[in-house]
């Protein structure tokens, strides 16, 4: 099981300013328990490749100061029973440049979603992400196929499960829903998801809770954009509170009937799926 380590030269570890990219190979069916602990010990997001031969690789990325290192999540994922090869690379400074190529503008239906670097665009429904560490910006399929599913939703109460940068929410926001609360495990998201309610002035109430782990509060409109492992766990933390609409996202094509069964016990079925690049979104309704 290989491990190396990027350095400064100075110090033989990372700056504080520096990115840090952690890269895991893992089966493919240790994936999504794999990008769980992956996120939640980075406080960050996931790029996670096609299977090949069985293996997939994820890459995570992690600034200098709050990188956890390689041990540390390779560590993570043993405790969670899976086996995994994890590489450390610092990145160069060009990533600041190729962040900036490549957050662009997302429009799904009226809503835009753009860097705060790109000016607004008349006649949209402006949302404004600033592509921190935490995930969801709109560039991945699924944010933007949620979106699209949003806006078929009439607008009421809503939570927002798994709020990342609070995308789904400030969009939700901008669409007529309320009042929304958006709750995220991790830290990073949850200050993330407040500042971006700030520059977009709206209100979101943002609370940093662990599905499974935590009562969640009732809404009768759901947004969960997760992995499957996770809506699985969403369902169970349902039970007895069913919404009349959900929204789940995070899907590979191949994984939204299992998501779809999931939630049936709950009296959901679905309405419509939207796929794009391999993923797939699903809306249901009660």
């Amino acid at each position: 099981m290989a491990t190396t380590r990027g350095s400064s030269a100075a110090s033989g570890m990372p700056s504080a300013d520096r990115l840090v990219r952690l890269t895991v190979r893992v089966a493919e069916a240790d994936t999504d328990l794999a990008i769980a602990e992956g996120c939640a010990l980075t406080g960050g997001g996931c790029r996670q490749g096609d299977p090949i031969d069985g293996v997939v690789v994820l890459d995570l990325w992690a600034p200098g100061v709050t990188n956890p290192g390689a041990g540390a999540l390779r560590a993570a994922l043993a405790n969670a029973g899976i086996t995994a090869e994890v590489h450390e690379q610092v990145e160069s400074d060009a990533w600041r440049s190729a962040l900036r190529d490549f957050h662009q503008p997302v429009v799904a239906g009226h809503i835009r979603v753009r860097p705060p670097w790109v000016p607004a665009a008349p006649g949209m429904l402006d949302v404004v992400i600033d592509p921190g560490m935490a995930f969801g910006t709109g560039q991945h399929p699924t944010t933007r196929t949620t979106l699209q599913l949003l806006a078929e939703v009439p607008p009421g109460a809503t939570l927002d499960a798994g709020c990342g940068t609070g995308v789904l929410s400030i969009a939700a926001a901008r669409l007529g829903f309320g009042p929304i609360v958006a709750i995220d495990h991790d830290p990073h998201a949850v200050r993330a998801a407040r500042a971006g309610a700030r520059a977009n002035m709206v209100h979101l109430a943002v609370h940093e809770m662990r599905i499974g782990t935590d009562p969640l509060p009732y809404a009768p409109i759901v947004l969960a954009n997760l992995t499957l492992e996770v809506l699985r766990i969403l369902a169970g933390a349902l039970e007895g509170q069913a919404p009349d609409h959900l929204v789940a996202s995070g899907l590979r094509v191949y994984e939204v009937d299992e998501a779809v069964a999931a939630f049936a016990p709950l009296g959901l079925h679905e309405v419509r799926r939207l796929e794009e690049d391999g993923w797939a979104s699903v809306r249901m309704r009660r």
